[in-house]
C-alpha cells in the first residue's frame, strides 16, 4: 500500500482517539464524539487517514440535522 499524498511504502498503523466536534457556534450545544480507531500514518509526508465505522457515521449525521443543517 502506498500513501495517498506522496507514495511512500513507509506506513505504519497506529492506535488512535479521534474527537470529533462541529466547528458551528451554533451546533455547539452538541456533545464531541468520542471514536477509537486505528489510524494509517506516512511516516514521510505525515498524512493520515482515518474510517469512521458506520454506526458513529450516522450518529454524526443524526447530530448534524438536529442541529438545523
Amino acid at each position: 500500500m502506498l500513501c495517498k499524498t506522496c507514495a511512500s511504502e513507509n506506513l505504519q498503523k497506529l492506535a488512535g482517539e479521534l474527537t470529533a466536534s462541529f466547528l458551528e457556534v451554533k451546533r455547539s450545544n452538541l456533545p464531541p464524539l468520542y471514536e477509537c480507531q486505528d489510524v494509517l500514518v506516512c511516516l514521510d509526508c505525515g498524512f493520515a487517514e482515518i474510517v469512521i465505522p458506520a454506526p458513529e457515521l450516522e450518529l454524526l449525521k443524526r447530530r448534524k440535522a438536529a442541529s438545523g443543517s
